[in-house]
């Protein structure tokens, strides 16, 4: 039988069921770019270099020694975007004459909907994609562009820049060697990986996740299971599913918005720390959790009103007061009804001293009361 009430472990990406309080965190699988207060970073490689102390000799000057040093510092020397760290085959220049790489600006504006430049956040209502390293925004507009795509406010001064641009907004099927292409969208798509290669989409990844056609991944039917439950191996650890609903979800974000909306949360609970992710299945659930660990108000309004609970009963009874004070009858009745218990219990001091026990000098320490006067 399915337990009433479960809790969300923030840990990853999955939920466990419980009556015990879970930890905290969030997973989510997609995320804007980062790298954006790094700063530019043109001229650049992430390489490392070859340390010389290393094997071989130090002071090599022969020519192979010479060409090897060579090579290395042409791979220093190539171009890296701040974002992605990949070397820059196109470059997107705004007015801002910020770089980036043309992949990391086209998910931007495509994906993210952004025109901000991800370094100094300037809104760039036109980019340009060139090869030009050193060429600014006002100095690529002099000359006509041969190319541009009107919906996302791109020109480009080559044919290739725009095929491959081209290419990512298009729905490829990620299948290696596979070139098809489909012109009216993720229906046909997936209708083409299940006929033609047996696979299938994440359809919550194809939902959610910030990602071209042919950069999300092809499953088999187990695979997609795995997929589903624990993740691919890369860092993703599965989607979080709902125990309650038996519906799963693409992060803990939309999991704690459904269990928000559609499920039931202790608020005292959550107002002391001890079941912040903790959610009950529905109010008669969390109407016997409210009777087994708090203090709910037994008056029949209250009762029907719900939610009417205390965390002890010092707080009930000034409720009842507050609420309830007119049905009391008799000034007795009123009296004790403002009267608070308080229970007070002190704990024994172990460490202390026996009533017989004596301190250095030989005088009773302990339980010793001052003589009276007349005693003899």
């Amino acid at each position: 039988m399915d337990s009433p009430v479960f809790a969300v472990d923030q840990t990853t990406s999955t939920t466990t069921n419980t009556r015990a309080t879970s930890a905290g965190g969030s997973g989510n699988q997609a995320s804007t770019p980062k790298g954006a207060t790094r700063g530019r970073s043109t001229k650049q490689s992430l390489r490392p270099r070859k340390d010389s102390s290393r094997g071989g000799n130090k002071g090599d000057t022969r020519a192979g020694g010479t060409a090897g040093a060579s090579k290395e510092e042409e791979e220093e020397e190539e171009d890296v975007c701040f974002i992605c760290a990949d070397a820059v085959e196109f470059y997107a220049v705004g007015a801002c004459n910020h770089r980036t790489c043309f992949r990391c600006n086209m998910r931007l504006r495509a994906l993210f909907k952004s025109k901000a430049c991800p370094y100094c956040k300037t809104e760039m209502e036109s980019v340009i994609y060139t090869r030009n390293a050193v060429a600014t925004y006002e100095e690529l507009c002099k000359d006509p562009l041969p190319f541009s795509d009107e919906s996302l406010n791109i020109k480009f001064d080559c044919e290739e820049a725009h095929a491959k641009s081209m290419y990512m907004l298009q729905f490829n099927c990620p299948r290696d060697m596979c070139q098809y292409v489909d012109g009216g969208g993720w229906k046909g798509l997936k209708a083409h990986a299940a006929n033609d290669h047996t696979l299938q989409f994440c359809d919550l990844c194809v939902k959610n996740k910030m990602s071209f056609t042919h950069e999300h991944r092809l499953y088999t039917k187990a695979q997609l299971r795995a997929h589903y439950s624990r993740g691919d191996g890369t860092g993703f650890t599965g989607h979080p599913q709902c125990d309650f609903c038996r519906t799963p979800f693409y992060d803990n974000d939309q999991l704690f918005d459904h269990c928000r909306k559609k499920h039931e949360q202790c608020f005292i609970c959550v107002r002391n720390g001890s079941g912040r992710h903790v959610y009950f299945a529905d109010y008669p659930a969390l109407e016997k959790h409210f009777n087994n660990d708090h203090i709910p108000c037994r008056h029949a309004f209250c009762l029907e009103k719900k939610f009417v609970v205390f965390e002890n009963d010092i707080d009930l009874q000034s409720h009842e007061l507050e609420a309830h004070g007119s049905s009391i009858v008799g000034q007795r009745a009123r009296r004790e009804a403002k009267q608070v218990s308080v229970n007070l219990q002190y704990a024994t001091n172990r460490g202390a001293p026996s009533n017989n026990a004596t301190g250095s000098g030989g005088r009773n320490t302990a339980g010793a009361s001052r003589d009276r006067p007349g005693d003899t």
